[in-house]
């Protein structure tokens, strides 16, 4: 197993939500970065805080952790809830949380990977340039890399 970069990690983690989440149109934006400024629907992801554990005793072995965060335009208040219902449920092909653990070694580049916590209930996110603000959700994954 070579030993990606954090970039390449979160390109692998966007590529296989971007494949795994089926069932939803195009629209959906699935960045690999921290997008301060989407076009909603979009999902993005960046570290978590706290971003690292020690996952064990000796050299070599930790846990990094990212959040994956789901936002959705409030103009359309019931489609946009609609839509991160169906990003939330569990049994859904169109569920985050299935996505992510669809290959838990994000195709060979890491030893694990898991959601360990969420999703999140709906949470309030600011535009940046305050012209109001998103609807959605988050989860926070862990990668022992």
């Amino acid at each position: 197993m070579a030993d990606p970069t954090l970039a390449e990690i979160m390109t692998a983690l966007a590529d296989q939500i971007r494949t795994g989440v089926n069932g939803l149109d195009a629209s959906l934006q699935v960045n690999d970065r921290q997008n301060p400024n989407p076009t909603p629907p979009a999902l993005d992801i960046y570290p978590a805080d706290p971003f690292q554990d020690r996952a064990a005793f000796g050299p070599g072995a930790h846990a990094v952790y990212f959040t994956v965060r789901a936002r959705v335009a409030t103009a359309e208040n019931t489609g946009g809830q609609e839509l991160l219902l169906d990003l939330m449920d569990p049994r859904a092909g169109t569920s985050v949380a299935q996505a992510i653990e669809a290959d838990t070694t994000l195709s060979g580049k890491v030893e694990d990977t898991a959601v360990v916590e969420g999703p999140s209930g709906f949470l309030q996110f600011n535009d940046i340039a305050g012209q109001g603000s998103w609807l959605g959700c988050q989860w926070r994954v862990a990668v022992m890399i």
